[in-house]
């Protein structure tokens, strides 16, 4: 493969501070046929008491369905074929949805809610937690994919977060635009009854330069498109400048103190870079 994916996810400084868990998780895969990126940011507030297990199991569950599925190669097929792309990429969304959904009854099955943890659930949703109704919303999450192979790349989006690429030329843009339903406190989620409907999904045979996921930590650090820009520019500087570990240390060592100075929340990075 031409391209290498990298994920990094630290802990909020307005986490660290409230001793709450890190919701976030983070994942790449670099395989000789493709590589994959995933970022996945469980929601705050104390309903989703299980957010931080729930986007673990986003991860995984986008990580069981592009290892089960002969999707990389059925797509490089029907490349040129627009409708089937476009219904082999809602297949694969629907299978990580039920992959996270089978995740989250075992989990639940396992280890049932406990009155600490509906202590503050609010009492309509704590009735129906008690009752094992809407169990899934406990472990809601976003989830933001991108896969690159030789032929093509094609990205998955739920919630909010953000998808960023940047082309051979240095242009940036955003191939899968944001959700205008997610703002402040809100967003769609893996987790909702209809999850399926509130996917977005890109596919293309232009393979950019750079490819960018983050969860929502990472944009509320930066009060414009053009700041974040600068940021992503600085990572592939850093790239094409340094060793890969030298890197590598000094995006871990930064980030931690960009959610102090920034959003405070917990950031997730996927990063899918030109070798």
């Amino acid at each position: 493969m031409k391209y290498k994916g990298y994920n990094f996810t630290v802990m909020g400084a307005s986490h660290k501070k409230a001793r709450k868990p890190c919701q976030d998780a983070s994942v790449s895969v670099n395989k000789d046929d493709y590589i994959l990126t995933a970022v996945c940011d469980g929601h705050g507030g104390e309903d989703y008491f299980r957010s931080d297990r729930g986007s673990e199991f986003a991860v995984s569950a986008v990580k069981q369905c592009m290892k089960d599925r002969d999707i990389i190669p059925m797509l490089t097929l029907y490349a040129d074929d627009e409708a089937k792309i476009d219904a082999m990429l809602i297949q694969l969304e629907k299978s990580i949805i039920s992959k996270w959904n089978d995740l989250v009854a075992q989990d639940y099955a396992e280890d049932p809610f406990t009155m600490d943890e509906l202590e503050n659930v609010d009492p309509r949703m704590r009735m129906r937690y008690a009752v094992g109704d809407k169990i899934e919303y406990a472990y809601g999450t976003t989830m933001i994919v991108n896969v690159v192979t030789d032929d093509f790349w094609f990205g998955i989006h739920i919630g909010d977060g953000d998808c960023v690429t940047v082309d051979h030329s240095g242009n940036f843009s955003r191939p899968i635009p944001r959700d205008i339903r997610c703002k402040l406190n809100l967003t769609t989620s893996i987790c909702d009854s209809k999850a399926i409907y509130n996917m977005r999904h890109h596919f293309s045979k232009k393979i950019p330069k750079a490819l960018f996921i983050s969860s929502d930590g990472v944009d509320n650090c930066f009060v414009s498109d053009e700041k974040l820009q600068d940021f992503y520019s600085m990572i592939m500087n850093s790239f094409a400048d340094m060793d890969e570990s030298f890197a590598i240390l000094e995006l871990l060592d930064y980030l931690p103190k960009m959610s102090q100075k920034g959003s405070g929340d917990d950031i997730s990075l996927g990063i899918i870079l030109r070798r």
